[in-house]
């Protein structure tokens, strides 16, 4: 069984990374206006700025919540498998 509880430990501990490397890519999502995108100029129309502006927070949340549903269960797995390390190697 230690076998087992190691093969499961080693698991869990590259579930656990992955997890935490999507998270910190989810905590460096960079707002970046579509006027910077596209390569153009930012809008003169100040109305039309702040709506480039909003646009591209809520494409960066977007982006950023994907990332977070993806580490979540990535954690959910380490906790899988850390569990049953733990039980493997009590047996």
């Amino acid at each position: 069984m230690k076998g087992l509880s190691f093969g499961l430990a080693v698991a869990s501990f590259v579930t656990g990374l992955c997890s935490a490397f999507l998270w910190y890519r989810a905590s460096r999502v960079q707002i970046i206006p579509i006027w910077v995108k596209s390569g153009h100029m930012e809008p003169v129309d100040p109305t039309l700025a702040h709506a480039e502006w909003i646009v591209a927070q809520l494409e960066a949340a977007t982006k950023s919540g994907d990332l977070n549903r993806k580490a979540a269960g990535w954690t959910a797995a380490t906790v899988i498998l850390t569990t049953l390390s733990t039980l493997a190697g009590a047996v």
